[in-house]
């Protein structure tokens, strides 16, 4: 396994080829600020050009007319064009060692000259420097990214035929509807804590995973309201947390999901991200396709995170035997979520009750 701590690692995702470059960060502190200028946009047409034939791999090997190899090439220019951006001065003050670059089909002005537009996609750490594996997280990455993304397509920094535009809005058609069910595995129907790249790096988001019925009217939802109740609930094999979110309430597509948390997981990273974080985002997705349908953030001091994780390490620390699992079947087999729901809210003072 490479050792890559003192590494920057740029993937370089483009219209139709990707690859990793494994760069020196002294090299890259020592240049200045190239991106968004005339001669960054020149690195930009250049990486763009080699990267959307699809023959990298061929192209990478052969020589440019001052003897360096393309990919050494591409290596020269990223180095100048990631230079000095936020992405990579974060992640090298952070200790990330991977940054995710997308280099895309632009707006050209000369319909016979094709244009390339670049954005960072997110920064995160790696153990490897297999480019397969970095394009799995861009690719996750980038469901996060959707709105900035549409605001690059509107602007017409990027072309709403290029390959990122597909891959938010993805058209499958009848004939590719079955193949594209074959190859996703259905998430369970829940709410959940979900690790995701994005600009500043792993971000902690809460997925609502639901049924096509549920997820497809939210779609059309301009403005949705989402509701959260928090308690904890005793049972015969300890305690657990019992998130209880009100999707779109008081409508006619709205729907209650319940969320169990293991009060003996506190503290952990993943929950340390939703604490430090202002707003946190709650996305919803059909799970039988893992399709977007829609998103919003949410207040993170209005969720009662940091309350909520002061009771769970108290009773966590008096229940050392808890049996999550069981305690969660109980919870299912015993509590009425719409009845749960009438208690809580007539009883305001004694639970945590936040509307959005």
């Amino acid at each position: 396994m490479p050792d890559l701590d003192d590494r920057l690692l740029v993937h370089v995702f483009g219209e139709a080829d990707f690859a990793t470059f494994n760069l020196d960060p002294e090299d890259v502190r020592a240049r200045r600020k190239v991106f968004g200028t005339k001669e960054g946009d020149d690195y930009v047409q250049v990486i763009g050009a080699l990267f959307s034939g699809d023959n990298w791999d061929q192209l990478k090997l052969r020589q440019a007319e001052n003897g360096m190899t393309y990919e050494d090439l591409v290596a020269n220019c990223l180095i100048s064009l990631v230079a000095g951006t936020e992405s990579v001065s974060f992640a090298l003050e952070g200790g990330y060692n991977l940054v995710a670059l997308g280099v895309f089909r632009g707006v050209s002005e000369r319909k016979e000259v094709p244009s390339y537009s670049a954005r960072f996609l997110g920064v995160s750490s790696t153990t490897t420097d297999d480019a397969h594996a970095h394009l799995s997280l861009v690719r996750e990455g980038v469901g996060q990214m959707v709105g900035e993304i549409e605001g690059d397509i509107d602007a017409g920094r990027i072309h709403s035929d290029s390959v990122i535009a597909h891959m938010i809005h993805p058209d499958v058609g009848p004939e590719d509807a079955s193949d594209d069910a074959e190859e996703v595995t259905p998430l369970p129907q829940s709410v959940m804590f979900h690790e995701m790249l994005g600009d500043k790096g792993a971000e902690t988001v809460i997925l609502c995973a639901c049924d096509p019925e549920f997820a497809r009217p939210l779609a059309q939802v301009d403005d949705l309201v989402v509701g959260l109740i928090s308690g904890i609930v005793p049972t015969p094999h300890g305690s657990v947390g019992y998130w209880l979110w009100q999707i779109a309430p008081n409508t006619g597509h709205g729907f209650l999901q319940e969320q169990f948390v293991d009060l003996a997981d506190f503290p952990n990273p993943t929950y340390d991200r939703l604490k430090t974080a202002e707003t946190v985002q709650f996305v919803v997705v059909d799970r039988t396709t893992h399709r977007r349908s829609h998103s919003l953030l949410l207040r993170r001091a209005s969720l009662g995170i940091d309350e909520f994780e002061a009771m769970a390490l108290e009773v966590a620390d008096s229940e050392p035997d808890a049996d999550f699992e069981a305690a969660c079947a109980h919870v299912m087999e015993t509590v009425d979520p719409q009845e749960f729901l009438r208690q809580t809210l007539a009883q305001k003072s004694k639970r945590k009750t936040n509307l959005h």
